[in-house]
């Protein structure tokens, strides 16, 4: 099911001492992508200054303070820490927290492929489609037979925990091995992917070379299933705008820049 970011459901400002702004939402997995039951109705407050010193912390993992400051900002638990939420939710989260802090404008720099021009755009942030829970769509991309192996893998949902994990054991092995020829990150993220492979869970030794194994065709197919997997639920970046200067519609992907945090006001 699909739908669009613009249901409001709730906007309060407490009293004259708290000047925090505050909206309910649902997640888009609607909580049902997880093994923990969870609340799906979240409400997120605006962000005040000693979260965005938070935000502008020096850090080596970015994703955990992210979650934090989410989580800090949500009024009520949902049973279950933001950072181990699907990458979905966390970025629905991400947005919502954007949009109850700042508004929905966004501006972003476009570049036209029918006249060249490059053109600064309003995008509403409320707009972005938004990606419900499909039972039926996940549990079909959550298995993939490999072609090449013949292998039946059980895929795993990503989340802020892994790709802070994953980040940090490419480090460990590239400071361990500092003359190592190689670039860890595919192996590490390929890891990462696979839950089960004909149906038992692999420890760390027999997952890793498993992975080093693995003809880069069956790599190639998890890796493509896997995206698809992860961005059934969420935000939907694709963008339309218009050109400023010829009026064509350009079709392009959201980004973030400084304007997300801090957006001008001129």
């Amino acid at each position: 099911m699909i739908w669009i970011m613009n249901e409001r459901k709730q906007k309060t400002m407490s009293n004259a001492s708290n000047y925090t702004i505050s909206e309910s939402y649902i997640l888009p997995s609607q909580g049902k992508i997880y093994d923990t039951p969870i609340d799906p109705h979240v409400t997120i407050r605006s962000m005040t200054t000693i979260e965005e010193m938070k935000r502008l912390s020096q850090t080596d993992t970015p994703y955990k303070v992210m979650s934090d400051l989410i989580e800090s900002c949500l009024t009520t638990p949902i049973g279950m820490h933001v950072y181990d939420l699907c990458v979905g939710d966390y970025q629905f989260l991400l947005h919502k927290l954007r949009v109850v802090t700042y508004g929905p404008d966004y501006k972003m720099v476009i570049s036209c492929p029918n006249c060249g021009e490059s053109t600064v755009v309003n995008i509403n942030l409320d707009d972005l489609t938004v990606l419900e829970y499909n039972e039926e769509e996940i549990n079909k991309l959550r298995k993939v037979k490999l072609p090449q192996t013949g292998k039946e893998i059980e895929l795993r949902i990503q989340t802020p925990r892994i790709l802070d994990q994953n980040e940090a054991r490419v480090k460990e092995i590239k400071r361990k091995s500092p003359d190592l020829t190689y670039d860890p990150g595919l192996m590490v993220t390929l890891e990462s992917l696979i839950y089960r492979v004909d149906g038992e869970i692999p420890n760390a030794a027999a997952l890793e070379t498993f992975v080093r194994k693995l003809p880069m065709r069956d790599a190639n197919v998890l890796l493509q299933t896997a995206r698809k997997l992860n961005g059934k639920v969420g935000l939907d970046t694709s963008v339309v705008a218009k050109c400023g200067s010829c009026g064509y519609n350009v079709v392009t992907t959201f980004r973030f820049t400084p304007e997300f945090f801090g957006p001008s006001i001129d």
